[in-house]
């Protein structure tokens, strides 16, 4: 069967990349190989989130000498965005620059800047509903504008630790924090501002993460097609092998061969390729 765009992975690229293009009018495939991640009460159960690793893969990586990893990942719509901690950071300019590391390693500088980068951080920032204060951080890259929601406000303790350090002379800042909360209006806030966040799904779907804010959104349109448990096994080239011109897909009805012009394998997708 053959698409005009196949995405591999629902995670944070892939999901934005899908977010983006929803309008375009190409027929879009989307290859997840997990499901949705079930809205239950284990969600907000600590027992179940980090002693069960109710939602981690069971699966078995190693490494380069054979050892074995048991990966805190799990294989799920939104990918492992379902279950960050949201915390949203921009890359700082020195960043984009050649590196030098402890002992003399060299990183050398990317092929763009962050000035090239700059408008897409604040695309991004709106779309994940990201919350911050720019100025704190002595550390942070210019803006070009404010963060599009106001700081996620600090509960008594962290006040007390905050205050305390500015009293040091020091800089705390405000994370910034991907989360529909609305302060303002607690009744209209989809966050209620639990305790269970950071390693949770959250109950109330009140995280932004890329199956709520990406994808769901974008099923809304009949050009795109999601396809769930699909592993992708096989990536199909042209000629030269350096074009990805199909995917080869695992299913519990067997394996199946999709083909388009442009295949796009995003960052968390490429465990399962």
């Amino acid at each position: 069967m053959a698409y005009d765009v196949i995405i591999i992975g629902t995670g944070a690229g892939g999901g934005a990349l899908l977010h983006q293009l929803k309008h375009s009018g190409k027929n879009i495939l989307v290859l997840e190989r997990g499901t949705f991640l079930p809205q239950e009460k284990e969600n907000w159960d600590t027992n179940a989130v980090f002693k069960d690793e109710r939602y981690h893969t069971k699966e078995v990586w190693k490494t380069g000498d054979g050892q074995e990893i048991h990966p805190g990942t799990g294989y799920w719509v939104g990918g492992n965005t379902k279950v960050y901690g949201a915390a949203l950071f921009r890359l700082r300019e020195k960043d984009f620059e050649t590196v030098e590391h402890y002992g003399g390693a060299i990183s050398p500088p990317w092929p763009i800047s962050y000035k090239d980068l700059e408008g897409y951080y604040a695309k991004a920032e709106l779309l994940f509903d990201v919350h911050g204060q720019s100025g704190d951080d002595p550390t942070e890259a210019w803006r070009s504008a404010e963060y599009p929601y106001p700081p996620v406000t600090h509960e008594p303790r962290i006040q007390e630790v905050h205050d305390a350090l500015v009293a040091q002379g020091l800089h705390p800042f405000y994370l910034p924090i991907g989360v529909k909360l609305n302060e303002a209006d607690r009744t209209h806030s989809p966050c209620i501002r639990c305790d269970t966040c950071d390693g949770f799904p959250c109950l109330l779907h009140a995280k932004a993460d890329s199956d709520i804010n990406c994808v769901r959104p974008a099923l809304l349109q009949s050009n795109v097609t999601l396809m769930t448990g699909a592993k992708v096994v096989k990536l199909h080239t042209d000629a030269t092998g350096k074009m990805v011109t199909g995917v080869e897909v695992e299913q519990e009805s067997g394996n199946q061969i999709y083909s388009a012009p442009i295949v796009v394998l995003s960052a968390g997708a490429i465990n399962s390729a």
